[in-house]
């Protein structure tokens, strides 16, 4: 069975993190691995083994296709292909043609299990570890524990109760047992109960996972176990009572973990404009979980090509379908001719925001600004003085601009000023004409709901220019790190929480908290009502606040919305099946190699 052949090559391997996103290669020489794995030093490599393929597949060096699995599909974000032709990046977003032979799924499947095969392998070794207290040994492990309960968390979410080893595989398996979604829950929040109790509130190496993060998970994974009142899967259906006692200790532990934060090392930033400044990307204090990518290139698994999540939602490709000038091109340069320029470099334009997203943030909601760019500058001149840009037809033409200004230096502009606006508020053709750069309103980028264009404002949470790294702006890698989870999404949960049991003062106190910070002038005019609170209230707060997160696809998921979502805010999908896309195909890598293909398949692929 190749994905479990592939854990126990990686089980076997001896590259670990030993400091902070670094690598250090270890040979025994002679030294058993059962001698080397019990000893001190030995076990924290086998701990620190488990954040390798966090950072080498899943969360930024490989093709970072498990952000488009863990956002798209969804009410959010729509194809930025108007035809759909864009293979399984398009089959993906849209439910087309979609099932097992979809390579975007390899990612994540094969990351998770590899993930939870080194969590395997470290939780084994503990007890054989020598020459450390039981509290230091604990205090390790507890690490093990909390990735292999984010790992299987995500498994069991996106393709349902499958294989399930708690020991390290060594050999093939031919014919994987599917688990429960019940059981796989179990492991899960006994993990998390273990980490939360012998985590260390803070860590020496940035990266490594703290207690506050154990919390934040357990709340989450208790809440969305709960919803399995309606048997959705492999799944022994909840009761009422079940799912009721789920909530309250989700309830408990995001109290907790709110009430206790600035203990638990985190806190909610006070504006929201904090949150994604990339001058705190490398030290966010309301960051629960990251992983780490490193400004040292011999630090990252992947060598030279690291964080690329940021580049699927960039607008800009350099290409002449969407956003771009004569005026503008992938450069990290900071300076052109003497004058100040930013740095530009090329996404994919994979996925875009629908218009019902951005239509969701009012005129104060700060969070449009602070999540979004929409906003270009001019970094190449075309002009004899290499100093400024001076339209050309082509150029006017894309952005449906008056022939008048092609050639007419009263419309140049000089390097380092806006070259392109997308602009959410509607602008008559005259004043479009008006501005010496190109503007193009989300209207009209939207027109065709089904069809979006690719002049949209990019999601620029990822988005790092101080970290971008390489030397080829046209295939750009950032060292920044990637925010898992934060504690404004532990707001959020706790919100639901409350809701769900009924608790609604209690939950508007939460979304107050967190739209009061996003509010311009924070004077409280973004609270809500009581009774403005509802499912579908609640997907949109998630949406405005937790957007490119990891999170989109899941949270549907959990209150069942896909179907109703869909229906009110992206038109492009249209082959959405209930009875099949709750749950994600097993890879074809996956099912070619078993004997079992048909029985651990996922109904309807």
């Amino acid at each position: 069975m190749k994905r479990h052949k592939l854990l126990s090559i990686a089980l076997a391997s001896t590259v670990m993190f030993t400091t902070g996103c670094s690598l250090d290669e270890y040979n025994p020489s002679g030294v058993s691995t059962d001698q080397e794995w019990s000893t001190p030093s030995g076990f924290e490599k086998k701990v620190n083994d488990c954040y390798f393929d966090l950072i080498r597949i899943v969360y930024g060096q490989a093709e970072d296709t498990y952000l488009m699995v863990a956002e798209g599909g969804t009410d959010i974000w729509q194809d930025a292909n108007p035809e759909g032709t864009n293979g399984n990046w398009s089959k993906l977003m849209r439910y087309e043609d979609f099932g097992s032979s979809n390579g975007m799924l390899n990612e994540g499947y094969a990351g998770f299990y590899a993930i939870l095969n080194s969590c395997n392998a470290a939780i084994q070794y503990a007890d054989k570890v020598r020459d450390m207290t039981p509290e230091a040994i604990n205090a390790l492990v507890a690490e093990a524990h909390f990735i292999r309960a984010h790992a299987l968390f995500n498994i069991v979410e996106q393709w349902g109760g499958k294989y399930l080893p708690l020991v390290p595989t060594t050999s093939p398996v031919s014919a994987p047992k599917c688990s429960t979604v019940n059981e796989f829950y179990k492991v899960i929040l006994d993990d998390l109960d273990f980490a939360m109790k012998n985590l260390p509130v803070t860590q020496e190496v940035k990266g490594h996972v703290t207690r506050a993060a154990a919390y934040h998970l357990y709340a989450k994974a208790c809440l969305t176990y709960s919803t399995y009142t309606d048997g959705l899967g492999n799944v022994t259906a909840l009761t009422e009572a079940e799912s009721r006692k789920l909530l309250e200790d989700a309830k408990t532990a995001a109290d907790y973990l709110i009430t206790n934060a600035a203990a638990l090392g985190v806190k909610l930033y006070d504006d929201v404009d904090k949150v994604f400044d990339e001058r705190n990307n490398k030290n966010n204090d309301e960051s629960l979980f990251i992983v780490c990518h490193s400004t040292i290139t011999a630090y990252n698994p992947r060598g030279n090509y690291f964080n690329r999540v940021w580049k699927h939602a960039e607008a800009f490709n350099a290409n002449t379908s969407g956003i771009f000038l004569d005026g503008m091109v992938a450069s990290y340069a900071t300076e052109v001719n003497g004058f100040a320029v930013p740095k530009l470099a090329k996404g994919n334009c994979y996925m875009e925001p629908s218009k019902y997203m951005l239509d969701l943030y009012g005129e104060k909601d700060k969070r449009y600004k602070a999540f979004f760019k929409d906003t270009y500058y001019v970094n190449k001149a075309n002009d004899v003085t290499g100093t400024k840009y001076t339209w050309s037809q082509a150029d006017a033409t894309r952005y449906r601009l008056d022939a008048a200004r092609v050639g007419n230096h009263a419309f140049d502009i000089t390097l380092g000023d806006t070259a392109v606006y997308i602009s959410r508020k509607p602008m008559t053709q005259a004043e479009r004409d008006a501005k010496r750069y190109a503007t193009f309103t989300v209207d009209m980028n939207y027109a065709n709901p089904a069809k979006p264009l690719k002049f949209f404002p990019s999601l620029k949470k990822a988005d790092t220019p101080s970290l971008y790294a390489g030397s080829n702006a046209n295939k750009p890698y950032s060292a920044a790190d990637c925010i898992v989870y934060r504690l404004g999404e532990t707001y959020l949960l706790s919100a639901e929480i409350e809701w769900r049991l009924g608790n609604l003062p209690a939950a508007k106190s939460r979304l107050d908290d967190l739209r009061n910070r996003s509010c311009e002038g924070h004077d409280h005019s973004m609270d809500v009502s009581t009774s403005e609170i509802n499912a579908d209230f609640l997907l949109d707060e998630n949406a405005r606040e937790m957007i490119g997160e990891w999170n989109r696809w899941m949270t549907l998921k959990r209150f069942r919305a896909f179907e109703s979502r869909i229906a009110k805010a992206n038109p492009q999908i249209t082959r959405f099946d209930k009875n099949i896309h709750y749950l994600r195909p097993i890879p074809n890598a996956e099912i070619l190699l078993i004997d079992n293909p048909e029985e651990y398949q996922n109904p309807g692929y």
